[in-house]
């Protein structure tokens, strides 16, 4: 079957790539910074910052969390039913159930005047919407990062009929593709290649780093984690965990 060549598809794959990251760098500067402002002005106000995301967004919530050169005053909100390594269907089901956003708040006490971020990239799914209305509703500010093209021509699976971008008060775009893969492989269309956990990553290092430059422009130093595997790194990272999630 025709097709493009391995090279062929290296070089395409590194194109888009880059050519997406050029985007983000072009496009989401104030966003980020209105992001960070936000949450470092919970954190100083002594609320909380709160990360979570389904199927494989989950792991933009876990590069947030206790991430070598990470913020340390982050809390996720990751339930094995939110991750793949159960059943790959079982967070595809459980992302499109808006009732059970209650359960969330209910579970982990999120609470007014705290920032809630969502990472999705489709946007769409009854869930992370449910969660984004209710915690508004709640009296907490919510973060997205999402395609904001790549959802574009899909429709809400939420009665609301809204997408992730329309309810989020502040809305980080990770440029990706409708779809999320961008290299076409044959000529039948198949894709392949996702970029959104790659855009997504690099949108929550430049985030975290907003906001600890937000924590200095205050005078405050930023609680970050060093990597375990440095001399050093392990007697400042205990010193973190208890300070923040008390282990």
């Amino acid at each position: 079957m025709a097709g493009k060549t391995q090279d062929q598809l290296y070089d395409e794959f590194y194109a888009r790539t880059t050519q997406q990251l050029d985007a983000l760098q072009q496009t989401q500067r104030e966003a980020v910074k209105q992001a960070a402002g936000v949450i470092y002005g919970a954190l100083a106000a002594g609320h909380r910052f709160f990360v979570t995301g389904t199927g494989h967004s989950h792991m933009l919530a876990e590069e947030f969390y206790t991430r070598a050169g990470g913020l340390a005053s982050v809390i996720p909100i990751l339930p094995t039913e939110f991750l793949l390594h159960e059943h790959p269907l079982k967070s595809t089901v459980v992302e499109r159930l808006a009732a059970y956003a209650p359960v969330i708040f209910e579970v982990y006490g999120l609470q007014a005047g705290d920032v809630l971020l969502i990472a999705s990239n489709s946007g769409r799914n009854g869930l992370p919407v449910e969660l984004a209305m209710e915690a508004k509703a709640r009296g907490l500010t919510v973060i997205a990062i999402t395609s904001v093209r790549g959802t574009a021509a899909q429709t809400s699976r939420h009665a609301s009929g809204k997408k992730l971008w329309e309810v989020a008060d502040v809305v980080l775009d990770n440029c990706s593709v409708e779809g999320d893969a961008c290299c076409t492989v044959d000529e039948n269309g198949q894709r392949m290649g996702a970029l959104s956990t790659i855009t997504g990553a690099y949108l929550v290092q430049q985030l975290s780093m907003a906001v600890a430059a937000a924590f200095l422009a205050d005078g405050q130093q930023p609680p970050v984690f060093m990597s375990s595997n440095v001399d050093g790194g392990d007697a400042v990272n205990r010193d973190l965990f208890r300070h923040f999630y008390h282990v």
